[in-house]
């Protein structure tokens, strides 16, 4: 029962901080208001955030997730894992890019701030896809239970704050939109977590087929 309410706590906060970010995006809340308090702050910050925010990129996502799937293979682990975590990714990029076309945000850059006019702001991909790409890696790398995967469980969010907080540095992204972002990874990468632990579990389940016998080779008989 503990171990059910702790699963879903994750779920629950990202939704909440979901569904308030695009309550206050629409509603022009005290959240986007802050928005514009914090642009301009200066110029972009320097390179440190650029490296930081390439954690969140398509191309180390990309391979990430293809040594996950290259390490898995080699280790003989079962094959359904494996498509059940690339119907994870397929599934968060597809919801991150359908909720961009919606809201339709302008990144900060322009010092416009408008809705449903072509932006691709709202919400911030490089920290939804970091929390929930990551969080997918970490699931098919590590069994349940272990201490690592307890350590990554609170690793990957903090990695994916830190992309948060260098998007906003670099001016990609109004501060609403990183925490819309976060919320939606969260909610995604807990999901595809507990789907791919399922299927885990399911597997250790399943009765293994008997390995058929070398040709030339009897079986032996059962003792009577």
């Amino acid at each position: 029962m503990r171990s059910t309410s702790q699963n879903r706590l994750p779920v629950v906060v990202g939704a909440v901080l979901f569904v308030a970010a695009l309550i206050d995006l629409i509603a022009n809340g005290p959240l986007r208001r802050w928005d514009h308090t914090v642009f301009p702050i200066g110029h972009p910050a320097g390179d440190l955030w650029y490296v930081v925010s390439d954690i969140g990129g398509v191309w180390p996502l990309a391979a990430v997730l293809i040594v996950t799937a290259a390490v898995h293979l080699v280790r003989r682990r079962p094959i359904r894992t494996l498509i059940v975590a690339a119907v994870w990714v397929a599934l968060t990029q597809a919801v991150v890019l359908l909720t961009k076309t919606l809201v339709g945000r302008t990144p900060p850059k322009g010092h416009v701030d408008q809705l449903a006019a072509g932006g691709m702001s709202w919400p911030s991909g490089h920290t939804a896809d970091s929390l929930a790409m990551l969080m997918i890696a970490a699931t098919v790398l590590t069994m349940p239970g272990t201490k690592l995967d307890t350590v990554l469980r609170w690793v990957v969010p903090i990695v994916s704050a830190a992309v948060a907080v260098s998007v906003v540095r670099l001016h990609y992204h109004w501060p609403s939109d990183v925490v819309g972002g976060w919320g939606l990874g969260l909610v995604l990468g807990s999901l595809a977590r507990r789907s791919i632990r399922s299927e885990w579990a399911r597997g250790r389940s399943r009765p293994r087929e008997p390995v058929p016998a070398e040709p030339g080779r009897s079986r032996p008989r059962p003792l009577p």
